[in-house]
């Protein structure tokens, strides 16, 4: 029988999150170190987070580990400021986003493009779009696989996506698109019933998603020949990944 694991690390876990059921390791057992869904009943228990002998560097220095949890457990959160915070930069710097764009005839000479272009977006429209899709999927899979493999798979996908453009185009490219399209595939294999509201109103599983989604905008215009100026292989990449990402932790 295989051993229950942390939600959050992925190490042997024994310990159930009474306010939202999590199965957590010792250190992430504490609500405020797990993005507990039940929180605000733990946070009406104050005696169980510090008494009131606590010295006051000490009571100052849990708000401040509290503060920075917000990101530190919740890398989605953390990768979606700094997307944010990239596309102000790219208004507001002439030449940031030359410099971070991937460039497939460059991309040799500049090989950290592979990674950058992934914080990088062409217009808001397409900022907007791209995290929006992100925040609501990211979390879920954050919380089922724990923030560290999350992490890993979100860059590893989009350094893919990057190749897989590099090696079939020679126009610059930059995006989240590739690193998002793995996120769905990686749910689609992990939580394939996971119920999905297409334009908010039309129930879905997720799985019927990620097939919906490449085959409409990805391998439709592929076929028909018409461009668009979509990174389309990046986005093939990027579900590929996913999708072995998926197999793989399925099977541990």
């Amino acid at each position: 029988m295989a051993r229950a694991r942390c939600t959050i690390c992925g190490k042997p876990a024994a310990y159930r999150c009474k306010y939202c059921g999590d199965i957590l390791c010792k250190e992430h057992l504490p609500p405020g170190m797990h993005w507990c869904v039940g929180s605000g009943a733990y946070n009406n228990e104050p005696d169980k987070v510090r008494t009131t002998s606590m010295p006051y560097m000490e009571r100052l220095k849990s708000i401040d580990s509290s503060i920075f949890s917000i990101f530190s457990h919740n890398y989605s959160y953390l990768l979606l400021f700094i997307i944010s915070i990239s596309f102000c930069l790219q208004l507001l710097i002439p030449g940031y986003t030359k410099l971070f764009v991937l460039d497939p005839s460059k991309v040799i000479e500049m090989p950290w493009t592979l990674l950058t272009h992934i914080f990088l977006h062409g217009n808001f429209n397409h900022f907007i779009f791209n995290m929006l899709v992100f925040i609501f999927f990211a979390p879920v899979l954050e919380r089922r696989i724990g923030s560290t493999k999350f992490l890993i798979i979100f860059l590893l996908s989009g350094i893919f996506a990057g190749i897989g453009w590099s090696v079939t185009a020679q126009s610059p490219a930059l995006g989240a698109s590739g690193a998002i399209y793995a996120i769905l595939a990686t749910l689609a294999i992990l939580m394939p019933r996971l119920r999905v509201y297409l334009f908010f109103f039309i129930p879905l599983e997720i799985w019927v998603i990620a097939f919906l989604f490449p085959l409409y905008y990805d391998v439709l215009p592929i076929v028909l020949g018409s461009p668009d100026g979509i990174a389309h292989t990046a986005h093939l990449s990027g579900i590929l990944f996913g999708l072995l990402a998926g197999l793989a932790l399925k099977g541990e």
